[in-house]
Order: C-alpha cells, then sequence, then structure tokens
C-alpha cells in the first residue's frame, strides 16, 4: 500500500474511505490554468548549516505535576480527535451490538465520561459544516447544515477541504502495488468548492500533496520533480502567482506537521550523508532558514509557535514526559515529570486545539486517558 504525507491534518477523524478511493484511469477534469511541474532543471535552495539559528540547550525549570484521567473503558478507542472547541474527544465505536458504528465523543470540560455518538462516520472540514464521504465510488461533498450534497469529479478519490471551505484538494497517483514508493508519480489537483475548474498543478514522484497554508492560498507538498533527480523537495505553491517556493531538499524527509495556523512546519531528516542534517527541524512557511532541535522524539503542535515534543523513551519501563519548544527561538522547557509510568500506545496522541489536553491511547490497559498540561500566564 503507497504511504502517503499526512494529507488531513485539518480533519476532526479520518475513516475508513480513504482504503476504499478508486485509483483508476485519467481524471476526467477540465485543465483551466496551465500545468504546473518542479521542473528538474531548477536548483533547490542550499541547505543551511546547523550552525544557522541554533537551538538554544534545554532550560532546566521546575514542572507541574501532571494530571490525568481515563476517559474510555474496555479497551476503546484509536485515532481519537478533538472537536474544535476543545470540549470534545471525538472517537469512531460501536459500544454495543445494539449501537450504530459512528462518531462518538466525551465532554472532557463537564467531567460526564458516558460516550454519546454525534454524527456519522465520513471526514470533515475543520469547523464540520462540509462533510465528504465514497458513495458508489463518487466523492461526495454535504452541508451539515443543510443537507445540500454535491459530487466531485475525481474518480472517487479523497479531498481535503481548504481552510476557508472554498477550495479543495486531491491526488491522482499510481497503483502503488507494483511500484516501489520513491518512484511512485502523483498528480496533485486543486478546485473550487464545488469540485469545478479543477487544475493540475504539480507532478511529483515519492510524495504528494502535504496540507494547506493560511487563508488556504498556498499549499505544502513533497516529492521529487523527475525520477532523475535524487532528493526530494518540500514546497509550497502559491495559488495566486502560481509559483513554487523550496523550503528544503533532502533524501529522507518525513513527519511534517504543520502548525495550527499554518506559519510554521516541523519535520526531520534521517540517514543523510551529512549527519549534522539528521534529526528534527522547524521552519517558517514564507521560507526563513531552518532550525534544528536538540531533542529527538513524537511531536506535534501546542498552537501555531509552540512544539511539544515527547522524548524518546531509553527504556520501556519508563513514563514519558511532554517538552515544549518556543518555534522563533529554540527554546525548550520540560513541562511534566511523570508521576506513573503511563505510555503512549503506538504514537496514538493528539493536542487539543487550545493546547490545553493531550488525549492518548495507554498502552498499559489500551483505553483513552487525558493529559492536562501546565498553562502559562498570558496564553
Amino acid at each position: 500500500m503507497k504511504t502517503r504525507p499526512a494529507l488531513f491534518m485539518s480533519l476532526i477523524v479520518l475513516s475508513a474511505l480513504a482504503t476504499s478511493c478508486a485509483k483508476s484511469g485519467p481524471l476526467p477534469v477540465a485543465t483551466t490554468a496551465p500545468t504546473m511541474t518542479i521542473a528538474p532543471s531548477q536548483t533547490p535552495t542550499p541547505f543551511p548549516s546547523p550552525t544557522v539559528a541554533p537551538t538554544p540547550p534545554p532550560t532546566p525549570t521546575a514542572t507541574a505535576t501532571p494530571e490525568w484521567k481515563q476517559l474510555t473503558t474496555g479497551g476503546c478507542c484509536v485515532q481519537p480527535g478533538w472537536s474544535l472547541d476543545s470540549r470534545q474527544v471525538l472517537f469512531i465505536d460501536k459500544p454495543s451490538p445494539n449501537d450504530p458504528v459512528g462518531l462518538y465523543a466525551v465532554d472532557v470540560v463537564s467531567g460526564s465520561l458516558k460516550p454519546y455518538k454525534v454524527a456519522p462516520v465520513a471526514l470533515y472540514s475543520r469547523d464540520r459544516s462540509l462533510i465528504t464521504y465514497l458513495d458508489k465510488q463518487q466523492t461526495v461533498v454535504e452541508k451539515a447544515s443543510t443537507g445540500e450534497k454535491w459530487v466531485i469529479p475525481n474518480n472517487g478519490q479523497q479531498i481535503a477541504f481548504a481552510p476557508d471551505n472554498q477550495h479543495l484538494a486531491w491526488e491522482e497517483g499510481d497503483d502503488s502495488s507494483y511500484i516501489p514508493y520513491d518512484q511512485q508519480h502523483s498528480d496533485l489537483y486543486i478546485a473550487k468548492i464545488d469540485g469545478t475548474e479543477a487544475t493540475r498543478i504539480a507532478q511529483v514522484y515519492g510524495g504528494g500533496f502535504v496540507g494547506w497554508l493560511p487563508s488556504g492560498t498556498k499549499i505544502l507538498l513533497s516529492g521529487r520533480p523527475s525520477l532523475d533527480t535524487h532528493e526530494r523537495t518540500l514546497s509550497v505553491f502559491d495559488l495566486a502567482t502560481k509559483t513554487f517556493t523550496k523550503l528544503v531538499s533532502a533524501e529522507r524527509i518525513s513527519g511534517v506537521s504543520i502548525s495550527n495556523e499554518r506559519t510554521w512546519i516541523a519535520y526531520y531528516i534521517t540517514f543523510d550523508a551529512d549527519k549534522s542534517r539528521n534529526g528534527i527541524w522547524i521552519q517558517r512557511t514564507e521560507g526563513s532558514p531552518p532550525r534544528k532541535l536538540e531533542i529527538w522524539g513524537a511531536y506535534q503542535w501546542r498552537d501555531d509557535g509552540r512544539l511539544l515534543v515527547i522524548p524518546t523513551l531509553a527504556s520501556s519501563d519508563k513514563a514519558f514526559q511532554v517538552w515544549q519548544v518556543e518555534a522563533a527561538s529554540g527554546t525548550s522547557r520540560k513541562l511534566t515529570d511523570a508521576a506513573t509510568p503511563l505510555q503512549i500506545f503506538n504514537g496514538d496522541w493528539r493536542v487539543s486545539p487550545d493546547g490545553r489536553y493531550i488525549v492518548y491511547v495507554n498502552s498499559v490497559d489500551r483505553n483513552l486517558w487525558l493529559l492536562t498540561l501546565p498553562m502559562e500566564e498570558g496564553r
């Protein structure tokens, strides 16, 4: 199966619809603008030395006593998400044989932990005003408020809503069953929210759509412009000017994560010939020099300027810690000292939109647990 970048970080929850999307034939869409590719003749922006914008060493600080709360029982559930107001933890479930499969929630603010059904299983825009799902191998978009729906003419490909809900994006790629990932070809399309004026904006290998940037006017994408190009490039495409800005090039760029307001990205580089490049980097999406972090582990954005990092554990019997990195300055500090050996299962954790909580799957009992993070003055 083809491994794509994280296509839908702005969506509330991912469903199994993605795995059934059709992958056959050319797209029946009208191209209203010239096809744009990342030309292999262009010279990638040189990657700066790690001495550029160095990260200060971690700052030892007093940490707060962590607050944990168990949210579910019975080994339920995986891949949780959040409501936009950070009141609900959302997850796909079927609580009993008589209950329907659906999107369920627990309220973390009121203290009521009895799951209740809130919506059908589908893909939602960030504000949950738009829904998309597959119906008879066709991609359907529906307005949650009115029930109005329409078909996107893209052969049943999964779509990503722009932040302003005025555009959408999707990929059309090779059948991944027989082609190595680095050689897989992807065409990236954008269109209006009703599917009209569909335009192919890029053709890449071993990559594709990463995410929308502010106001739905720019797109982040990755990949090699041709099979002859060795390194993968992380680029920003401007819909207005139809130009590309190259952020970084490396053979192995992974884990691209976009901050809440889409002005920062985090990513990591591995197995580079220049060992100083290996590690986690943060960078502004407008193209300023990247900064290498002096910490390694799993990471997610707490807000638009603070990255949460859970360092890799040296021993499996230790509880995790949460560190916070200020993107602008690179300073980092430990937020919590773990008081109980709860561990995250399979890297399954999500930060709430308001940055107050982390919900995660506990590897001990496979239930959802809530960690309340210390808040800072002025935040």
